[in-house]
């Protein structure tokens, strides 16, 4: 009987141990290493902005830049954090100047680069009314 008391303890704390393991392994999931700073903000519409971001995932890795379309009556605060509620770009290239210019509310970018990802018909929801951007891209290699 002299063993079952101190066999408990070592078990209790075996477990207490892995929970406090499973918890740090939690929080650093939740961490991000992806840090974006907004380099532009151009009015498309009265109720669309387009932000580009300049993001970095660390010392080792070269820079890419995020299109993003966003409710142009909110803050770039509320722009900011949104980026943690993981706001889609529609646009992830390696050229940072790809943006040429809006006209007629339309976006017109020219990539020399590559692109990660494009999604051809950007739109954005505010208040349950959808508004979509046309978006003409012209793209090369270099």
């Amino acid at each position: 009987m002299q063993n079952a008391p101190v066999f408990k303890k070592r078990t209790l704390l075996l477990v207490l141990m892995l929970m406090i393991l499973v918890f740090a392994g939690w929080r650093l999931s939740q961490l991000s290493p992806l840090e974006q700073s907004i380099i532009r903000k151009v009015n498309v519409s009265n109720h669309v902005n387009l932000y580009i971001t300049e993001a970095s995932a660390g010392a080792t890795t070269d820079f890419s830049y995020r299109f993003y379309l966003y409710d142009a009556s909110r803050s770039d605060e509320s722009f900011k954090a949104s980026l943690a509620d993981n706001l889609q770009p529609f646009l992830i290239t390696s050229d940072g100047d790809a943006f040429k210019r809006v006209q007629d509310k339309a976006i017109y970018l020219m990539v020399k680069g590559e692109i990660f990802a494009f999604h051809s018909s950007p739109g954005l929801r505010i208040n349950d009314v959808i508004y979509s951007v046309p978006v003409f891209l012209t793209a090369s290699p270099f």
